[in-house]
């Protein structure tokens, strides 16, 4: 019988099975079945997880915030809220260490199949596999309490860990020979911009943008002890010191915690913003009930995350924007007039939001404004007019009435000059007393746009020797 043909009690019959259906997936979905190991035959599907012994970390299928029916493989800190906190996932599968990260859904399957590997499948579709040596079958997964994920063989020989594939974290005990790359957002879990790595010459590396260029020329802070010998380890400890081992066995510290012993959970994470960052928590007497919130107990670099600059003069935060710093983060923030590329990755940098003055326009005080930023500077921008010895106000005219003017510095107090282009940017205390002839520093930023200027300084930055002072 077609379905125009069905009784309307049959058709309320089918509609309220269909719902029944729904309700009964959406009421089954949230049960997590949670386990201390998971053995070859085992299946755990969504959102099911494994435990450690202690019960402080779990393994398992993990909700992005974003969109609650994608899933991450991952680990993380089981106290405090549940579903847990972005922040508190310390490893999670991806594909390789620049890869993508692969998304489970409500059909996804975590086994140990009978060819012994670690498997994430959706359907027939194989999302991610722990790479273990060939010929080897692993039985048996755990979750230890130092929150290393494990993969077993005969004799329980370790074929695969997670501490052996860090992603942006590293936990006390675990070691880093290559690479550990941050997030692209706080709560995102796609690759971002920004490594920590201890290069194969011995340097201790931050860069920004390996995919784009090589290791040195996108080095941003270095430890700068590059040589023939090379083998240098970086690790973390129990007591949340984060630390390097040159290959003569001497040991340097990168962090060293303001918060110290043993009483603490802890982690240091390559952040999104650039800045590697040490955590604690304590274990007792706050560690229980929703509370889930980590303290900074140390960066790298401990201080100055706005000044940090690669060898080709590409500062933290993109073009048009500047860059504020706080203990927990740097923030990329726009003048006025101006909006983010992609304001879910403000680092990208800023854009005009308004139309670009045109050159030989009259009444320009009518249409365009000067808005005063303080204690703020960008200091790759190119000074393609100076003018000595003037009055703030001729300053504010010079600027607005010249249509390749992006911005206006008052140096001294005396003198003006004009910035074509606005690139790395940053404001802070200290950027009153700049040193040489920033003794005294006093910003006005215009808010209209460079107009053609942006090709012309690109080809003026690419043939200018020394960018500042061009």
């Amino acid at each position: 019988m077609p379905p125009a043909a069905l009784p309307s009690f049959a058709l309320l019959r089918v509609a309220t099975s269909i719902a029944m259906l729904l309700v009964q997936q959406a009421r089954l979905l949230p049960v997590a079945v949670a386990r201390t190991k998971l053995t070859a035959g085992d299946t755990p599907t969504v959102p099911d997880y494994i435990t450690s012994r202690s019960g402080s970390f779990a393994f398992g299928f993990r909700a992005h915030d974003s969109d609650p029916t994608k899933f991450l493989l991952a680990t993380w800190f089981r106290f405090g809220s549940v579903p847990p906190q972005a922040q508190s996932v310390v490893w999670f599968a991806k594909e390789s260490a620049m890869g993508t990260t692969p998304n489970a859904t409500a059909l996804s399957v975590l086994s140990i199949p009978a060819d012994g590997q670690l498997t994430l499948t959706d359907g027939s579709i194989e999302l991610w596999r722990a790479p273990t040596p060939s010929m080897k079958r692993g039985s048996v997964l755990v979750l230890t309490d130092s929150g290393n994920v494990q993969l077993l063989g005969d004799g329980d020989n370790v074929l695969w860990e997670s501490f052996g594939f860090p992603t942006d974290t590293l936990l006390p005990g675990q070691s880093l020979e290559g690479f550990l790359f941050s997030k692209r957002a706080y709560t995102g879990f796609t690759t971002g911009r920004f490594s920590l790595a201890a290069h194969s010459d011995g340097n201790v590396v931050l860069c920004i943008d390996l995919f784009t260029g090589d290791i040195l020329q996108n080095a941003y802070w270095a430890t700068a002890t590059n040589g023939p010998y090379g083998n240098t380890t970086i690790t973390f400890d129990e007591y949340g010191h984060l630390s390097y081992t040159l290959y003569d066995g001497s040991i340097n510290n990168l962090i060293s915690p303001l918060a110290t012993g043993r009483n603490y959970f802890r982690f240091a994470r390559m952040d999104p913003d650039g800045i590697v960052r040490a955590y604690a928590h304590p274990k007792h007497g706050g560690g229980g009930g929703q509370n889930t919130t980590w303290t900074v107990s140390g960066t790298l670099p401990s201080a100055g995350g706005c000044k940090l600059k690669t060898t080709r003069m590409q500062g933290m935060c993109g073009p048009g924007s500047y860059c504020v710093e706080t203990k927990e983060r740097l923030n990329c923030l726009c003048p006025s007039g101006y909006t983010y590329i992609d304001a879910e990755h403000t680092e990208s940098g800023c854009t005009p939001g308004f139309e670009a003055q045109r050159c030989g326009e009259e009444n320009i005080s009518d249409k365009f404004s000067l808005v005063e930023l303080p204690n703020t500077i960008w200091e790759l921008s190119i000074y393609y007019k100076k003018f000595p010895s003037v009055l703030e106000e001729q300053c504010h005219d010079y600027c607005l009435n010249d249509c390749f003017c992006a911005a206006a510095l008052m140096i001294n107090g005396s003198d003006c000059v004009e910035l074509g282009a606005l690139v790395y940017g940053r404001q802070g205390n200290d950027v009153t007393s700049q040193r040489r002839r920033w003794s005294r520093v006093h910003i006005v930023f215009s808010v209209f746009s460079d107009h053609v200027v942006k090709e012309e300084c690109r080809q003026f930055l690419l043939n200018c020797s020394h960018m500042i002072w061009c």
